[in-house]
């Protein structure tokens, strides 16, 4: 177990060698579905980048089974008076000795962030849940857009 991660953070995070385990025990009666973990390991990351690039190269909505909700890349228009939803310039607060906010100018003042649309759930204590993106899917997010050739649509 890992609990380096802080108060109110995932203490106890499954991994894809726990998720094995538990496809083991549901294969276990057929000899067709029983494959080593490398293979299965090969499965499921082909299978996400297969999905990440769905919804970030290709603008799409992910709809996940058994009705858990969609993963989609949120366009949305920060307002520039309001400073909640801007992140600090710490490199230009040291220099001007004030805060400088991020404005978000080389997307003309849009921020896009992964989001897991909950609406249509039927599951129980669904708020226990988030979507943590990794830093690879980010950052490979971050440079898309910044290209300028990628853009994707504003939902409300």
């Amino acid at each position: 177990m890992f609990f380096g991660r802080g108060k109110n953070k995932i203490q106890n995070p499954y991994t894809l060698k726990d998720t094995y385990k538990f496809y083991c025990e549901d294969v276990r009666s057929s000899k067709i579905y029983d494959i080593p973990y490398e293979t299965y390991k090969n499965i499921c990351n082909d299978f996400y980048k297969e999905m990440m690039n769905h919804v970030v190269e290709r603008n799409g909505t992910f709809k996940m089974p058994y009705r858990m909700g969609s993963l989609f890349v949120l366009k949305e228009k920060v307002n520039v008076n309001k400073l909640n939803g801007h992140s600090v310039d710490w490199k230009l607060t040291n220099e001007c000795g004030k805060l400088v906010f991020h404005l978000n100018e080389h997307t003309n003042g849009y921020k896009y962030t992964y989001q897991w649309d909950k609406k249509e759930t039927k599951l129980p204590n669904l708020y226990y849940y988030r979507l943590v993106p990794t830093r690879a899917n980010k950052r490979r997010l971050a440079e898309l857009i910044k290209t300028g050739d990628y853009d994707y649509f504003e939902r409300q």
